[in-house]
């Protein structure tokens, strides 16, 4: 049994309003980046987490593989939305192979859906802190309609799916590749897609509290449509600080943007808010790193940062990846890098599989 040469997977980012695909190159110690690319989906081929329009997403990874002349098979991608479920929860102390067996009873009482419609998967965490006789364990529950729905999709464009994650862990992967010995802070990951903010708190690099919100940046695209009377597009350039094509006066537009904004910066103040109230851990969060479609918005990290009153920043998911020059545009991908952090997350799980 020899193992792979290559143990890197295509990392597929499947979002609400875009398809994005990184692809790294493991050199031991680092990874450098060796393809990246993103392409936009229709409105609505994706509502919270849910395929709406199969036909369009594998269409646009077809065409987005092909543009990047991708040559990998097989790939990492993610899963979010309400059918993804994340608890955090206590047991007493057991091995392994005990757990497994008494999971599945243990998840009924924390899944609000039938046990034999979901996907169950696990990670120890360790022994409590407060309680060393139990231990603190993630339990992961995804509905099976969903995740065969991704799957399809992914084998419809011609790949070989080998590992399924989570976006928030996905967006966690990243964070500890890039911004190692931060780990003992208390750190908000938010990213805010088209339709959906995923919020993952870790604690000492353990995830200790994840929200999915029902909200997003397209919110914002569709206030500006009615407000300027723009077409979905240059709404959607505007809401990204391009004033060119929109005809609309700097100053007005980014009063509106900042006006539209709030729900969205009031959705995560809420979040927050709710972790510091609910949590057992007394720590409270001390900076928020900031991804996705939404993090382009002018302003929104200081919007957030006066909202919250915590420091947020936009996340670098390549602060440690080497980038050729020769390959890559530095300034697109420095100004595109937020968009890029779960598909990151994602190329950076290994291929574990083996080749008689």
């Amino acid at each position: 049994m020899l193992f792979r040469k290559d143990k890197t997977l295509l990392g597929l980012n499947i979002g609400s309003g875009y398809v994005k695909m990184v692809e790294l190159k493991d050199s031991g110690s680092v990874r450098t980046l060796s393809n990246f690319g993103m392409a936009a989906l229709p409105a609505d081929a994706i509502v919270d987490g849910a395929i709406m329009d199969a036909a369009a997403i594998v269409n646009a990874v077809v065409n987005l593989a092909t543009n990047l002349k991708i040559k990998k098979k097989r790939i990492s991608t993610s899963i979010s939305g309400h059918s993804v479920i994340v608890k955090k929860i206590m047991l007493p102390l057991m091995d392994e192979n005990t757990i497994e067996e008494t999971i599945q009873q243990e998840a009924t009482q924390h899944i609000p859906y039938d046990i034999h419609d979901v996907n169950l998967d696990f990670q120890i965490l360790g022994s409590n802190p407060d309680n060393p006789d139990n231990m603190d364990v993630v339990l992961v529950a995804v509905k099976k309609d969903t995740i065969n729905d991704y799957l399809q999709i992914v084998e419809d464009a011609g790949f070989v799916p080998v590992v399924v994650d989570v976006d928030t862990f996905a967006l966690e992967n990243s964070y500890e590749y890039n911004y190692e010995g931060e780990e003992n802070a208390v750190v908000a990951l938010v990213d805010i897609g088209a339709n959906l903010i995923c919020i993952n708190i870790l604690h000492d690099g353990v995830t200790c509290f994840t929200r999915s919100i029902t909200s997003g940046s397209r919110l914002i695209t569709e206030q500006l449509q009615k407000k300027f009377s723009l077409n979905y597009e240059n709404a959607e350039l505007l809401k990204m600080g391009s004033l060119e094509n929109s005809k609309v006066d700097g100053s007005s537009a980014l009063f509106a943007i900042n006006e539209a904004a709030f729900s969205i910066v009031n959705e995560i103040d809420k979040a927050i808010d709710f972790f510091h109230t609910s949590s057992i851990v007394e720590s409270r969060v001390e900076k928020i790193l900031l991804s996705g479609g939404g993090a382009k918005i002018p302003n929104i990290t200081k919007l957030i940062t006066t909202s919250t009153g915590i420091e947020c920043e936009i996340i670098n998911p390549f602060r440690n990846i080497i980038i050729p020059e020769k390959k890559f545009d530095l300034d697109y991908i420095e100004d595109i890098a937020p968009l890029a952090a779960v598909a990151t997350g994602l190329a950076l799980r290994k291929d574990e599989a083996v080749r008689k």
